[in-house]
């Protein structure tokens, strides 16, 4: 169950000098509407006011923006004091400074830690940072997530590897990115377990360099006598 109830805002918000810009704006008003208003304890960790737990990789699916913008937003709201974030092998934690400054108040029914049912880390993700993210992408839920949203994810975390050539990138994203049928998963979706490194490791391994394979032309004979 998602939470529910309200947040009232300042309207001195408009005067915010991230107001304008449309990508920080939105990630930080995901923040307001996302941390807690009380105290809480998930998974043994202590969620104060004003904190919750998620990923860049999540909140670009529940905002409709690129992991890549996500976290130029991120960057911008931590340097400017806004936000303080905490990143570890399991998790990231975001924690909104002077919440009150924003929020006038906040009423939340049946609220959790930050809706655990959504941002809890699933066994596969406890492994280590770049396997978490590939296996999020891997048991992404097609029902609840735009597959357009998803597909730029994909894409993002396939063109982080940049030591492999871009062709392989290419080659690479275009076949696991294929949808099926009914336009609902791309084809690596369908694949129980599915780590992006290892994955093209293997891929480029079976690439097969192209040979040039170049024609002699045939010598002409001719019957000229040696004298």
């Amino acid at each position: 169950m998602m939470n529910k109830g309200f947040i009232m805002l300042y309207r001195e918000l408009t005067e915010w000098e991230w107001y304008t810009d449309i990508n920080t704006y939105k990630v930080f008003m995901h923040c307001l509407l996302k941390v807690n208003y009380s105290k809480k304890r998930w998974q043994g960790i202590l969620i104060e006011k004003g904190e919750f737990i998620t990923s860049n990789e999540k909140l670009a699916v529940e905002t409709g923006l690129t992991v890549s913008k996500v976290r130029t937003a991120l960057k911008k709201l931590e340097a400017t004091g806004y936000i303080l974030v905490e990143t570890t092998v399991n998790f990231t934690k975001i924690r909104v400074l002077k919440l009150d400054n924003f929020v006038a108040e906040a009423i939340i029914e049946n609220s959790t830690p930050n809706d655990t049912r959504n941002d809890k880390p699933n066994s596969k993700q406890l492994a280590n940072n770049s396997q978490a993210i590939d296996n999020q992408l891997a048991t992404t839920n097609t029902n609840n997530n735009n597959i357009i949203n998803r597909k730029k994810i994909f894409r993002e975390r396939v063109f982080s590897h940049s030591t492999f050539n871009i062709k392989i990138l290419e080659s690479f994203f275009n076949y696991w990115s294929e949808l099926n049928t009914e336009k609902t998963k791309m084809r690596f979706e369908t694949e129980r377990f599915f780590e992006v490194e290892k994955r093209l490791n293997k891929w480029q391994a079976n690439e097969r360099p192209k040979r040039n394979i170049q024609k002699e032309k045939p010598e002409l004979l001719t019957n000229r006598p040696n004298r």
